[in-house]
């Protein structure tokens, strides 16, 4: 069991007020305090043997070929690692036991919701989109010979009667069939959060949902308009449980893997200079070379206020590593605590060092950080589904 870190907590009433902080105080509460409920929601452990029994699917449209780029029904374990630079929300597959299901884009208009992502580009010709995602074999990238279209199956073949929840990455099934099996908790999760359907979720779900998913993973999940049928839930849903059911453990860490954007803006000296820590790393080839490469650090470095989303971050804290860099760097800073915070390089090299003389204080920041991390991105929401899944069965 991990230990929880020793950090003051919101009170209740505290926290009834939060919507009304400016954001610029709340990025400071998201940085040092803790949600009074972290205890009082179950450990991973225990949070997966409630899930066990739970039958669940995910779900994901053959547009989509970076992600589990494989046949449905393919063990979790090896969908994972035929993803493109991504783990995705394997937590549902290894941590939930979810099937994999990669469908065929249905024919209905609400299956089409995809098309509001590449169709932002007004260039982009959608008929060519799609027949590329059809044709193209991704034989090189994932080992196999066979387009996404031709690894996937039709929505009609899925054997929804099988199931108690299923997640939909974006609209999979169409209305008519979601109407037909309406003792399955139906799960939309947005593949790109800024669509319209996407914005409109946060404060209803699709029709034929019941719950969907934000993306988000903040200690204090304060938005506007968010609906009583929506929650926080990060692109990466997983674990630390997660990564060591995919991927071996490096036998031994040693240096630095720099977020992808931030080593672009470093300088040559810079880069140099964190040689003394060890390899310097940044992403790069398939997800297991990725993988391979964060088991293998000890450190992960993000700098310069690009605003990012985080989910880099969070496989980073569940692969092992401990996570520094300036909060500035992410629309969401939940995942960094006191220690971990540098406002620039200089400062990054200072605590690296520190870190490098101190391995006592190294492990303690990595296991707080960790622990805060299973909180928000995996606990938290792993829970609040079963929450929504028990009023579900009770209705």
């Amino acid at each position: 069991m991990t230990q929880l870190p020793d950090f003051p907590r919101l009170s209740s009433l505290a926290a009834r007020f939060l919507g009304l902080l400016p954001r610029k105080i709340l990025n400071h509460l998201e940085v040092s305090f803790l949600p009074t409920s972290f205890d009082d929601i179950p450990f991973s452990s225990s949070l997966r043997s409630t899930w066990a029994p739970i039958r669940s699917a995910l779900l994901k449209q053959c547009i989509y070929n970076d992600l589990y780029c494989c046949p449905s029904l393919t063990p979790a374990p090896e969908a994972i690692r035929s993803s493109l630079l991504r783990t995705g929300p394997m937590g549902f597959l290894i941590d939930l036991q979810a099937d994999f299901w990669h469908v065929r884009e249905d024919d209905s208009a609400e299956c089409k919701t995809w098309e509001e992502s590449p169709g932002s580009n007004p260039a982009t010709d959608l008929g060519v989109f799609r027949s590329r995602q059809h044709q193209i074999p991704l034989e090189g990238r994932a080992g196999h010979t066979q387009t996404p279209w031709q690894l996937s199956v039709g929505t009609d073949e899925i054997p929804f009667s099988d199931y108690d929840v299923v997640i939909s990455l974006d609209v999979v099934i169409p209305l008519r069939t979601r109407l037909r099996h309406p003792n399955i908790l139906w799960v939309y999760f947005p593949a790109d959060p800024g669509t319209p359907t996407a914005k409109l979720s946060r404060a209803r779900p699709p029709e034929g949902f019941d719950v969907a998913l934000t993306h988000m993973h903040r200690r204090f999940p304060v938005r506007p308009n968010l609906g009583s049928r929506s929650m926080d839930c990060p692109y990466s849903f997983q674990s630390s449980f997660s990564w060591k059911k995919v991927w071996p453990e490096a036998p031994k860490r040693c240096g630095v893997m720099v977020e992808g954007k931030t080593f672009r803006k470093l300088t040559p000296d810079q880069l140099a200079s964190l040689t003394r820590f060890g390899p310097v790393r940044h992403p790069q080839g398939s997800v297991s070379e990725l993988a391979h490469d964060l088991l293998s650090s000890r450190y992960y470095l993000s700098l310069y206020g690009h605003p990012l989303t985080g989910n880099g971050q969070i496989e980073a804290i569940m692969a092992g590593c401990l996570s520094i860099g300036d909060p500035e760097t992410y629309v969401q800073r939940s995942l960094y605590t006191p220690t971990t915070v540098v406002p620039d390089f200089l400062s990054a090299l200072d605590r690296i060092e520190e870190f490098e003389k101190n391995p006592t204080l190294r492990e303690q920041s990595r296991r707080e950080q960790e622990a805060i991390a299973e909180y928000i991105c995996f606990r938290r929401p792993a829970h609040q589904l079963l929450t929504f899944l028990q009023k579900k069965r009770s209705s």
